[in-house]
C-alpha cells in the first residue's frame, strides 16, 4: 500500500469519526425509488454561502473569544448540528454562528436578515427543518468608503 493511499484511507477515518462525535453523520432519506444521503458538509457549505452572502455581513468571527477576530476562518465560528427527528420523520438542523458586522447597518436588522437566509437556503436545499439559527455578533469592522 503507498504511502498516498494510506494517509487518504487515515484521514477519511478521521473525518468520520469527527462527524460522529460532532453528531454531523450524513443523514439519509429513504425514497419510493431510492435512498438520498445529504453529507454534513453540504449543509455547511448552505449555511456558509447564505451568511457570507447577507448584506452587512462582513465575514465569519472565531466563536472562542481568545482567538484574534481578524482571523475569518469559517470552521470557527460556524457549528451545524443535524439531528433525526424522534417524533417525526423530518431531519432537524440548529445553527450557531459568529459574524463580524459592517460599521454603520443596523444591527437587528442585519442579523435578522441572517437568521432567513440561513434558514431559507438550508430548508430549500435539502428539506432539512432548521430548528434555529443563533447569531452572535462578535466585532465591527469599518469598510472602505473609496
Amino acid at each position: 500500500m503507498s504511502t498516498l493511499s494510506t494517509l487518504s484511507t487515515l484521514t477519511a477515518q478521521a473525518a468520520s469519526a469527527r462527524d460522529r462525535a460532532h453528531n454531523t453523520v450524513p443523514s439519509s432519506m429513504d425514497r419510493k425509488s431510492g435512498l438520498i444521503t445529504i453529507s454534513p458538509r453540504v449543509v455547511f457549505s448552505l449555511a456558509l454561502h447564505a451568511a457570507l452572502s447577507t448584506y452587512g455581513v462582513v465575514g465569519i468571527a472565531s466563536r472562542y473569544t481568545g482567538f484574534d477576530c481578524t482571523n475569518t476562518e469559517p470552521r470557527r465560528g460556524l457549528d451545524v448540528t443535524i439531528m433525526d427527528g424522534s417524533t417525526d420523520d423530518q431531519t432537524h438542523v440548529q445553527v450557531e454562528i459568529h459574524i463580524i458586522a459592517e460599521y454603520g447597518v443596523r444591527i437587528q436588522s442585519v442579523t435578522g436578515s441572517l437568521q432567513h437566509q440561513i434558514e431559507y437556503s438550508i430548508e430549500r436545499s435539502t428539506g432539512y427543518k432548521v430548528d434555529a439559527v443563533n447569531v452572535h455578533v462578535s466585532s465591527l469592522r469599518v469598510t472602505n468608503a473609496d
